[in-house]
């Protein structure tokens, strides 16, 4: 059985512990990867991201929740000394002036150096899926594919097209 390997973008998590209107959604996700039918990662930039308590304390709860976190592109300032960090790819890298100018003029807010991070990561670790409902990466979604064969989609559509039983 083929298991994806699905990236989460920060506003899931962020969507679900502050009980939004989309919590339902990351909760399918959270059942699935608890049935061992989904293998959910967020990258450690995530830690940016969610800096101040109490959301910061719960992401003590990733392990709990069926979610790994995984390095992710090493920058200064942020580079952990533990195996986990990587360089980036050149050809990606020069990629984000190019796909934020494309977002601009499709009428999106530019994804920021951290949403590139776990962009990034995801790419370099070959992931699946790279989960989102930022409107900024979405819109590039068919360039990321194209190029780098980075899938993005939200999260919502990927469980409406998910048969877990393949």
């Amino acid at each position: 059985m083929f298991i994806p390997k699905l990236t989460l973008d920060t506003n899931l998590l962020i969507e679900y512990w502050k009980q939004r209107k989309k919590t339902g959604t990351v909760e399918s996700l959270l059942e699935l990867a608890k049935l061992g039918k989904v293998d959910l990662a967020v990258t450690r930039r995530i830690r940016q991201d969610i800096p101040f308590p109490a959301l910061s304390e719960r992401l003590n709860e990733l392990p709990e929740l069926q979610i790994t976190e995984t390095g992710s592109i090493a920058r200064f300032g942020y580079w952990l000394l533990d195996g986990r960090e990587m360089f980036g790819d050149q050809k990606f890298g020069d990629f984000l002036s190019t796909a934020s100018e494309l977002a601009k003029q499709r009428g999106k807010t530019p994804p920021d150096w951290r949403d590139w991070d776990h962009v990034h990561t995801h790419y370099l670790l070959q992931r699946d899926m790279f989960l989102t409902w930022d409107d900024g990466i979405i819109c590039l979604s068919k360039e990321l594919k194209n190029i780098f064969d980075v899938n993005v989609i939200r999260p919502d559509e990927f469980l409406q097209n998910f048969n877990g039983s393949k």
